[in-house]
């Protein structure tokens, strides 16, 4: 089954190589600052609209599985956080750690990689 990391290097990480940081992202899986999600996850995040809000902040509509991102701007990050806080989407652990990793490319001045 797929592996999909949601992820943003940490402060201490320069790699600059696309493939080298999804290396980086398998390799340090258990990171603050990486989730894993299987391929039944990123199905059920569909379903209930986490990448449509997603796709909507970023403007790339075909958002989804077997669709990544890689979202340099802090704007787009700070209003995902808005729209999914302000959504009737039940947060649970995964989607509190996309936040989180949200929230730390901001203050570390990080892009985040939706690799799905």
């Amino acid at each position: 089954m797929k592996q999909c990391p949601i992820f943003c290097l940490t402060k201490d990480v320069e790699i600059d190589e696309f493939s080298e940081m999804i290396n980086w992202a398998y390799d340090n899986k258990n990171s603050d600052t990486v989730l894993i999600l299987n391929e039944h996850e990123i199905q059920f995040y569909q379903d209930i609209g986490v990448w449509e809000i997603i796709s909507e902040e970023t403007g790339n509509y075909l958002f989804g599985l077997y669709e990544d991102d890689w979202i340099f701007d802090f704007n787009f990050m700070k209003n995902i956080i808005t729209s999914i806080n302000e959504s009737r989407i039940q947060l649970d652990k995964n989607l509190n750690k996309i936040i989180f990793i949200l929230n730390y490319a901001i203050e570390n001045k990080r892009s985040v990689v939706f690799y799905l």
